[in-house]
This record gives C-alpha cells, sequence and structure tokens, in this order.
C-alpha cells in the first residue's frame, strides 16, 4: 500500500528540481535554495546547481514526521 508521501511524490522524477521542491514544500524557489544551502534539505552542490534525489527528500521527510 502507498503511503502519502508516495502520492506525493508520484508526480516527480527522480531527480527534483528547487521549482519541484518548491511545489512539494508550497514555497518559492528562494526559499528553497536557502534551505538547501543551510543543508535542511539533503542535497548536492555541483558547480552552481543542485542535485536533489527525491528519495533522500521522501526519506528525509519520513524521519521529520511528528510522532
Amino acid at each position: 500500500m502507498a503511503s502519502r508521501l508516495d502520492d506525493l511524490f508520484a508526480p516527480y522524477g527522480e531527480h527534483l528540481t528547487t521549482k519541484e521542491l518548491g511545489e512539494i514544500f508550497g514555497v518559492s524557489e528562494p526559499t528553497v535554495r536557502r534551505w538547501l544551502a543551510s543543508g535542511v534539505i539533503p542535497a548536492y552542490k555541483v558547480g552552481t546547481s543542485w542535485v536533489i534525489l527525491a528519495a533522500e527528500v521522501r526519506d528525509w521527510m519520513e524521519e521529520q514526521r511528528n510522532q
């Protein structure tokens, strides 16, 4: 059975853009970029670009869930 997080990430591919991540969280791209730069959300900086793996963000979100 798929979880709600699976449903949330279903429309997106294996890699996310900052725009897509903003859509998922309901925030602007500048906010996403700040979160990425400060290490709030897991991602990899390659040159001036971010590599955002959907599975890592999904796992991170699951770990952040209130108990």
